[in-house]
């Protein structure tokens, strides 16, 4: 029976499940459900050419408008779903706060899972929940028509076999062949097929219709008919109002000013007043930014050369994908699916600083905006990114490369760093998800989610696209021959985010410059250099900064310390875990590759500083050029010395192309890395020649080739 979305849902718990679907599983030890209905990329579903896929696109068109336009006050409405990621800060589904207690106040909540080893495994019940709340509008909006019973199932088969959609942002998007939003999220209306006419869904003979996904407006609306404040409820909705973050009280964020959610939207004025206020999609700027990391890239190949055309530049977020998923990068789940660090591991790890939940708070910067000067947005700061219908979309990829690198690392579930603190402080997987229930009308204290049981997607009735195996990979039994399968996946993953080695490829390749002048040695490996950065995500209180890193005036790659709640307790209320991990005075780690925008530079003939990569260059370039600043969300400024915990390292170690039989390239193998404290010895935030564990003294014991 389809559950209904009503004022009564507002008792009980809520027990959040797949869309029903009765696949047959036939998982051995990697889950495999032939059959089960996809996650698409958003493009496919906007864009498809089949009846099918063209009704689930109408059908969620349809249902996320649906969804957004409840009142505050249900407990199933998109505003509250999308407050459980932070304000207005209440309890939901009757959950404590995590770790607060029973006597936790109710009216101070949040349930925050960022920096630790349940950041992917949290957010991915808070998908299923998402996805199902939009299936049962779905399966209202039909029920609601007067059309033939045959149509009834027609349309009833498309809801049932839809799934979320995602938004990858490291792919270009085909639309304008550059990393940007998806081309739904640039448009106030799109084309959907009537319910009426049959043939125009055949025939592709849509209607233009209100975008949803354009924005967020307050559901609660004043009366002169337009939406409220965010932080001005009406009387006896209270409850819900959100709050400004006043982290800085010099840059204070306006979010209960907010009558609309924006994309690099808020503006601060000279007289201090702010405007975009009522949401504005600046998706040009949003743009602009997620491809500035490739668009100034050099094309190796000269005009009329075969690869000059069809070269694509890598950009900073599909080389971090890409290198995330080389072999023995992130060799534990801590290291993969969270921010945090263990300092008494720092001896033992050197590529393990690129993490999923890292490349996640990036992508939060790039598309929401983080400078006044600019525009400000709503996807940049914790407590209100879940607001903006892009947020889901995120997510769900964000979803989607866990599980890719769960196919790929299946056995090293909850695995650590050697290291005391890592599995001594960090959650259990046996441990609740707050506030996500399990059962209907249950025990609103218990009957949690737990990592363990949200470990395997295909339990919880969807699987990606891009798990689809190859015809090699099905055995005659119809199982999965897992080893060919994760072979043609770490193929597909080469195939699909340009990298380093895409780069080095075409470099060696192209008839630009003589391999001998430019490179170490004329090989197929390369010096490879990163930024690894430790930093203390609660510098500045909670409230979101990024540390920018320059080669001169060029802006190489950032970290974008993704926060906004101010640490607090049980007894004061704010967010526990951030308030525990201050106390406890745990850190975290990202890292910036390196190697693409140095040679870049070396390879523009207008830039005078640098001419190859050898490694003596390099090393007195970045010793002369690098540099880093930290910006506060709204754009201050801050000097590094409200920084103290950050250490800044730079690494010099190989990368090394990975073929597979038959001539398909995997994700490089990349090895013996070694500090260079020689490079930022002397400048604020960076390692010190002298350090106890990465100095000049010490000898290392990184993997080799």
């Amino acid at each position: 029976m389809v559950a209904t979305i009503n004022k009564q849902t507002n008792d009980g718990t809520y027990g959040i499940c797949g869309i029903p679907s009765d696949v047959k599983l036939l998982t051995k030890t990697i889950p495999y459900a032939p059959g089960m209905p996809v996650r698409r990329e958003l493009s496919a579903l906007a864009a498809a050419d089949t009846p099918m896929i063209r009704m689930q696109w109408t059908l969620f068109i349809l249902a996320l408008e649906k969804f957004k336009a409840l009142p505050v006050d249900q407990k199933l409405s998109y505003f509250q779903v999308a407050g459980i990621h932070g304000y207005p800060a209440t309890a939901w589904d009757g959950a404590d706060p995590p770790s607060a207690g029973p006597d936790a106040p109710d009216d101070d909540p949040l349930y925050c899972s960022h920096n630790s080893v349940t950041f992917p495994t949290w957010h991915r019940p808070y998908m299923l929940l998402y996805e199902k709340l939009l299936w049962v509008h779905m399966k209202e909006i039909i029920k609601s028509w007067e059309i033939t019973d045959f149509q009834v199932g027609v349309w009833n088969e498309a809801a049932d076999t839809w799934r979320l959609p995602y938004w990858d942002w490291a792919q270009r998007q085909t639309y304008n062949n550059t990393f940007s939003l998806p081309e739904a999220f640039t448009e106030k209306t799109v084309r959907i097929y009537g319910h009426l006419d049959p043939k125009s869904v055949a025939l592709g003979e849509g209607i233009d219709y209100p975008n949803p996904l354009w924005g967020f407006e307050n559901p609660e609306k004043g009366p002169d008919g337009n939406p409220l404040r965010m932080g001005e409820m009406p009387a006896g909705k209270e409850k819900w109002d959100i709050k400004d973050n006043d982290s800085d009280p010099k840059e204070i964020l306006p979010w209960s000013q907010c009558s609309g959610v924006s994309r690099y939207g808020i503006r601060k004025e000279s007289d201090g007043t702010y405007t975009g206020l009522e949401g504005v999609n600046n998706f040009q700027a949003a743009n602009e930014s997620l491809n500035d990391f490739s668009s100034n890239a050099y094309n190796p190949y000269s005009d009329g050369d075969e690869g000059h055309d069809t070269w694509v530049a890598p950009g900073s977020l599909a080389d971090a994908v890409n290198r995330m998923f080389s072999k023995d990068y992130n060799q534990t789940w801590a290291t993969f699916a969270s921010t945090r660090w263990w300092n008494d591991s720092e001896d033992k790890i050197s590529t393990g600083y690129m993490s999923l939940e890292y490349i996640h708070n990036n992508v939060h910067n790039l598309s929401g905006g983080t400078k006044f000067e600019t525009g400000v947005g709503h996807m940049s700061d914790v407590p209100v990114a879940a607001f903006d219908p892009l947020f889901w979309l995120h997510h769900c990829n964000v979803d989607r490369l866990l599980s890719m690198w769960q196919v790929l690392h299946w056995d090293a579930w909850w695995t650590a760093p050697e290291s005391s603190t890592a599995t001594s402080q960090e959650p259990k997987p046996e441990d609740p998800l707050e506030p996500f229930h399990t059962k209907d009308n249950g025990d609103p204290k218990k009957d949690y989610w737990t990592s363990d049981m949200a470990r395997d997607w295909t339990k919880l009735n969807y699987q990606y696209d891009d798990l689809e195996p190859k015809l090699d990979a099905i055995e005659s039994d119809g199982t999965l021959n897992e080893e060919q399968y994760k072979a043609d996946m770490l193929a597909h993953i080469q195939d699909i985010y340009p990298s380093t080695t895409n780069y080095v490829h075409g470099i060696r390749l192209g008839n630009k410059v003589k391999n001998v002048d430019f490179f170490e040695k004329d090989e197929e490996a390369w010096d490879d250099y990163l930024i690894n950065v430790v930093y203390d995500r609660y510098a500045l209180n909670g409230l979101s900064y990024a540390i920018q890193f320059w080669l001169g005036e060029h802006l190489a790659g950032q970290v974008y310390a993704f926060a906004g709640f101010a640490p607090g307790s049980a007894e004061s209320g704010g967010c526990t875990n951030c308030g525990s991990q201050r106390d406890n005075k745990v850190l975290s780690r990202a890292q910036v590759p390196l190697t693409v925008p140095i040679m870049i530079l070396a390879l523009d003939d207008s830039y005078q500083h640098l001419q190859s990569v050898k490694q003596k260059a390099v090393r007195d370039y970045l010793h002369a050029h690098l540099r880093w600043k930290f910006v506060q969300l709204g754009g201050g400024v801050r000097p590094a010395s409200d920084f103290p915990e950050t250490k800044i390292s730079i690494w010099r170690g190989i990368g090394k192309p990975q073929d597979l039989r038959g001539g398909r390239r995997l994700p490089a193998a990349f090895s013996s890395y070694r500090p260079l404290p020689s490079i930022t010895d002397n400048k604020e935030g960076g390692l010190k020649r002298n350090d106890m564990k990465l100095g000049d003294h010490v000898p290392y014991r990184f993997r080799g080739l």
